[in-house]
């Protein structure tokens, strides 16, 4: 009898700390998820797209909490925002891929849709982890029926960019050309002399186009590419870019099939890469009262100083704060 008693008190414990247990599990599931839902957001992309979304465009900008202090007062993601408010954009949101930086949006002020992407293949959260999962996210845009103009974070907005694109085909994108030969291409001759009279071969060569920045309009074509893109980044440990660009240039071959999208490259010089800025734009007469639309700080390291330079320059004024930089990542370079 004792034995029973004895027995039955033990259950009634354990079922009692079960019990204490799940409820303290579903009330941290249940704080932690109403963190990521708020005013200027949440979990149903739907829901944030019909408040943001002007005309059914968006720009959207994928970040986690590593690129803004958590009261957002500070970062590359406070100033990309600073920039998109400062050029009237009033369609642009960020994909908050962890809790506090949907959290910090909502102290700001700022539209979000807090979703946690699938890991890639690169798990790691650096810049190129992170950037292989955005494709996944676009998808969800596209699929229902919204237009992304994605945005890296490492970019500075000047000009309202909806003002500024052509909407005529599936894909709008940044090239890392730095210019007009490298940007839009050019025809290469290859020389074979062992051939004799045909020993001179042409081909044609365009510098790579930049994951960073482009714009996708949302068809079977579109949501095709995204899908072929995140499969492929699933399956290998590969650079994003270099993926984006072999399946958007690769024509069909044999039993490989295109992705069939159409392509338009942006205007160098309004929408800006940070080797051209540095390169050629600083230093040219005809481009001192030029003010592009965003600059891209994808060829240098120093991200974030730079930035604020060109702040500096095209919003306060500053003629001069860009001069102190070296074109590359050392003034030395390659010996850096």
């Amino acid at each position: 009898m004792f034995l029973k008693l004895f027995t039955a008190f033990v259950l009634g414990v354990m079922n009692l700390a079960y019990a204490v247990d799940n409820e303290s599990s579903a009330k941290v599931a249940i704080e932690s998820h109403s963190e990521a839902v708020g005013s200027w957001g949440g979990t149903d992309l739907k829901s944030v797209l019909a408040k943001v979304a002007v005309n059914n465009e968006v720009m959207a900008a994928v970040s986690n909490s590593a690129l803004i202090t958590p009261d957002g007062s500070y970062g590359m993601l406070r100033m990309w925002i600073d920039g998109c408010k400062r050029a009237g954009v009033k369609n642009f949101m960020i994909i908050a891929i962890d809790d506090q930086v949907a959290k910090t949006m909502e102290t700001l002020g700022v539209a979000y849709w807090r979703k946690e992407p699938v890991k890639t293949k690169d798990k790691a959260a650096s810049n190129h982890g992170i950037s292989a999962m955005k494709f996944q996210l676009i998808r969800e845009f596209l699929m229902l029926n919204t237009s992304v103009l994605l945005s890296d974070v490492d970019i500075l907005t000047l000009k309202n960019p909806f003002e500024h694109l052509y909407r005529d085909e599936d894909v709008e994108a940044l090239s890392d050309g730095f210019d007009k030969q490298t940007a839009y291409g050019w025809d290469d001759v290859f020389d074979d002399p062992k051939m004799g009279w045909s020993r001179w071969a042409h081909s044609f060569h365009a510098f790579s186009l930049n994951s960073g920045l482009f714009y996708i309009k949302p068809n079977e074509r579109t949501i095709g590419l995204m899908d072929r893109i995140t499969d492929r980044l699933n399956k290998e440990d590969a650079w994003d870019q270099a993926v984006f660009n072999e399946i958007i240039w690769k024509p069909s071959s044999d039993n490989y099939k295109s992705a069939h999208v159409s392509l338009r490259i942006m205007n160098l010089y309004d929408f800006v890469n940070s080797k051209t800025l540095f390169r050629t734009m600083r230093h040219e007469k005809e481009f001192e009262d030029h003010v592009p639309v965003m600059i891209h700080v994808n060829y240098h390291p120093d991200k974030f100083a730079r930035m604020q330079s060109i702040w500096a320059r095209y919003v306060e004024g500053d003629k001069h704060a860009l001069d102190k930089y070296p074109v590359g990542s050392c003034f030395n370079a390659p010996d850096c």
